[in-house]
């Protein structure tokens, strides 16, 4: 899984029609003291997270391993609304 930042939708109007019903994000990576990573996403959303919201994603074939993805042509998944991450026994600095 890949902590996650969602900064957008993306709109399509012709796809495959395994991809029928889901709403299509643009999610950016975060590393664990959430500060954004170079790295991108569209990912399929399966639990209703919004713009600025800090989710969790299955990318690959574990992607395709939820109720709703299941068998879709899926490769990336956000399975998880992240509500707080808690590091206070934790150094980062390892």
């Amino acid at each position: 899984m890949k902590l996650v930042k969602v900064i957008g939708s993306v709109t399509s109007t012709i796809k495959d029609l395994s991809l029928q019903g889901f709403k299509l994000l643009l999610v950016q990576a975060l590393d664990p003291e959430l500060k954004e990573l170079n790295d991108f996403f569209v990912a399929v959303d399966t639990v209703g997270v919004g713009e600025g919201e800090i989710g969790l994603i299955s990318t690959g074939s574990t992607a395709k391993f939820s109720e709703s993805t299941r068998h879709k042509n899926v490769d990336a998944s956000i399975i998880a609304k992240v509500e707080r991450i808690d590091l206070e026994n934790y150094n980062l600095e390892n």
